[in-house]
This record gives C-alpha cells, sequence and structure tokens, in this order.
C-alpha cells in the first residue's frame, strides 16, 4: 500500500508538473500581441507644376503635368485687398467667373500650358510734397501667391471629355474615389 501510495504521489507531482509547464503557454496565448506596420501606396495619376516668371509687374504663369495622366488644369491668384489683379491668358485660358482660370484643352502628360499674365496694380500713391511731379517709388512689402490645381479628365458615355472640379480623394479607400461613385483607371 506503501507503494501504491508513493505511485499515487509522484503521478500526481509529475501531473502538476506538466499542468504548471502548460499553464505558461496558455497564459502566453492570451497575454502575447503583436504589431504590424506599412502602408498601401496609392498613385493618383494626375499632378501639376507652376512655373512662374515675374517682369513689369507681371507674373507670367504655365502649368504643366508631371503626373501619369492627362488633366485638365486651373489658376488663381491671391493678393492683399489694396492690390489689384488683371488677368489676360494665351489662347486655351479662360476665365471661369469663379476666380479661376481654366485651361480648356486637355494636359497631356510632360505637356505644358501657354502662358497665364497677372497683371499686378498697385495701389495709388499719395504724394505728400506737391513740388514731386511723381510719386516716389513703390518700396512696401507684398506677395501675390497662384494657386494650381488639376483633376482628372472624364469622359461621359459618348466619349466627350469633361473636368469634374468638384470631385474628392476618398482618403479611406485605395482608388481615386468619386463622389457618387467610382473614377475609370
Amino acid at each position: 500500500m506503501k507503494r501504491t501510495k508513493k505511485t499515487v504521489c509522484a503521478a500526481a507531482i509529475a501531473l502538476a508538473l506538466v499542468a504548471g509547464a502548460s499553464v505558461g503557454s496558455a497564459r502566453a496565448y492570451f497575454t502575447t500581441f503583436a504589431t504590424a506596420k506599412g502602408g498601401h501606396r496609392i498613385a493618383v495619376g494626375t499632378r501639376s507644376q507652376i512655373t512662374e516668371q515675374f517682369s513689369d509687374w507681371t507674373k507670367h504663369v504655365q502649368l504643366g503635368n508631371t503626373g501619369t495622366a492627362e488633366c485638365y488644369v486651373r489658376a488663381k491668384a491671391f493678393a492683399g485687398s489694396i492690390y489689384g489683379l488683371e488677368y489676360s491668358g494665351s489662347p486655351g485660358w479662360r476665365d471661369g467667373g469663379d476666380g479661376y482660370w481654366y485651361y480648356d484643352e486637355i494636359l497631356p502628360v510632360g505637356g505644358t500650358t501657354g502662358v497665364l499674365d497677372i497683371k499686378i496694380t498697385l495701389p495709388a500713391a499719395t504724394v505728400e510734397d506737391p513740388a514731386l511731379e511723381t510719386p516716389p517709388p513703390y518700396t512696401e512689402d507684398f506677395n501675390v501667391v497662384v494657386i494650381q490645381e488639376c483633376t482628372a479628365v472624364l469622359y461621359t458615355e459618348d466619349g466627350t471629355p469633361y473636368a469634374d472640379w468638384d470631385a474628392v480623394l476618398d482618403s479611406g479607400r485605395d482608388s481615386y474615389g468619386w463622389e457618387g461613385g467610382e473614377a475609370d483607371e
């Protein structure tokens, strides 16, 4: 009987050791976690770049298509309220009536628009000295900022190209998402 008691005791101890060893891995299973990082590259396809030159109080602006797809482009200038801006464009540019000037032609990959001139009118100078016939040169610092935008060329069912300037890139998706549907890529 002593021998049976020793055998049962040894078996119980062995069982406890095996159970104890298993608890550690089971506990590790429930408490261990893994992290991952990375991303998915999104290629929108349309991209443009602005080139500006300045002479005779006029900014000479051209837009170039640096993307991988044809696009439409538009531009707009901002200045302080005391400065006047007068636009004039080479063929292809038109006033959209909303502050933007649109280039109506499809801009191919690597293509460049004609020149859009933005003449800056300085505020009228007040001459404090009536002996001066011409006002002194303008010396105030100011900035005229030109922004440009591009959008993909879309096509109607009959194949007519058009620009959708209200299109929005949906950041929650891996494609160029448009309100009301998907764009073909």
